[in-house]
């Protein structure tokens, strides 16, 4: 039988070596002008390397007797990440239409939501900062275009 943290790890694997591809197909540039598949490169090789060893590992831990042996975390953690799923996959499907400035906010709100900031003014402070510093860091230092959102032009 199968377990499910081998079927996962597999999973991971195939992700990590198409992401991979994805960025060999993109030219990588140099090392002082780095092109646009250098970094999704450098993200596939690790999620491969990580994925395979974390795959290798699980096949040679021995279980300890009686210590529950389950993939997905229970109660309050099995909501947490429930929920950063769901915002994630929110950000892909609202990325086009909304923008990144508004989509970038809104996962990072969450996010801090989530992982236990209860006060609303840190979080919105903290979530619009970190979507005006990343989009300014990509547009005008990595000249990165970003999605402006198609509602809004």
């Amino acid at each position: 039988m199968i377990k499910a943290q081998s079927i996962i790890y597999l999973f991971l694997s195939i992700l990590g070596a198409i992401y991979l591809l994805g960025g060999l197909s993109l030219p990588m540039g140099t090392v002082n002008q780095p092109g646009p598949g250098f970094f999704p490169t450098l993200v596939g090789v690790l999620i491969l390397c990580l994925s395979v060893s974390a795959f290798v590992l699980s096949k040679r831990k021995p279980t300890i007797t009686g210590e529950r042996n389950s993939v997905f975390p229970h109660g309050q953690d099995r909501r947490r990440v429930i929920g950063l799923t769901l915002a994630i996959l929110s950000f892909v499907v609202f990325l086009n239409p909304l923008g990144y400035g508004i989509c970038s906010a809104a996962l990072m709100g969450a996010t801090l939501r989530l992982l236990g900031l209860r006060s609303w003014v840190r979080i919105v402070i903290i979530a619009v900062l970190t979507a005006l510093i990343s989009q300014y860091f990509f547009v005008l230092i990595l000249d990165v275009p970003l999605p402006m959102g198609s509602l809004f032009f």
